[in-house]
């Protein structure tokens, strides 16, 4: 007769192995500062170089009025936000609005995150494109040599491509993936460096 271990570990060898998936910020936990920093500003970072611009296109000249309405409300989801942290309220945003504000606005609260995280990647992907081809043909017109093309396509093939390599990398793990978002966080720091000390000297 075997024994209760013996037989408990033969059954151990017959399970098959669970994968297991988990896509909460708990993950952020395992990886440096610096690095959960560079994955939550290069989504605040990406959408600053173009929200200005789109929602002058829209709105008009009163744009920044309106962006800076939407900031200070976005301040107050925070400021309750980290409330509801301070006081041990468990669970992520679904269940901190439900909490604050009742299930009617925490289920619009999730519906509008979700909407977020799905837009924010390809809108990004493609105004980098967009920036990309102005960048391409201001060059191919300094030397000369004028390239033409639909700048359109241009951006929406290379969000796709963008998109694809970001989609590749997630799944390789959450250390490639922060470690792509840490140099891209480098260069844009650069870039934004580069853009303040030239705006100053232009408008001395």
């Amino acid at each position: 007769m075997s024994s209760p271990s013996s037989s408990s570990s033969s059954l151990d060898r017959l399970k098959p192995a669970v994968p297991v998936f988990v896509a909460t910020t708990v993950m952020l936990t395992f990886i440096s500062f610096w690095r959960a920093a560079a994955i939550v500003l290069s989504d605040l970072a990406s959408s600053a170089y173009y929200v200005g611009g789109d929602t002058e296109n829209v709105i008009g000249k009163s744009a920044p009025w309106f962006v800076l309405a939407v900031m200070l409300f976005s301040y107050a989801v925070r400021a309750v936000y980290i409330e509801s942290s301070s006081m041990f309220v468990r669970g992520g945003v679904y269940r901190v609005v439900k909490e604050a504000m009742g299930s009617t606005l925490a289920k619009l609260s999730v519906s509008a995150l979700l909407f977020d995280y799905v837009l924010t990647g390809p809108i990004s992907a493609v105004s980098a494109g967009q920036y990309l081809a102005g960048f391409v043909d201001e060059i191919a017109k300094y030397f000369k040599h004028p390239i033409v093309f639909n700048e359109n396509y241009f951006a929406a093939a290379s969000a796709v491509l963008v998109v694809l390599y970001f989609w590749w990398k997630n799944l390789q793990g959450i250390h490639e993936s922060s470690g792509k978002a840490m140099f891209i966080m480098k260069v844009t720091t650069v870039m934004v460096i580069i853009l303040i000390v030239w705006c100053v000297v232009t408008i001395l």
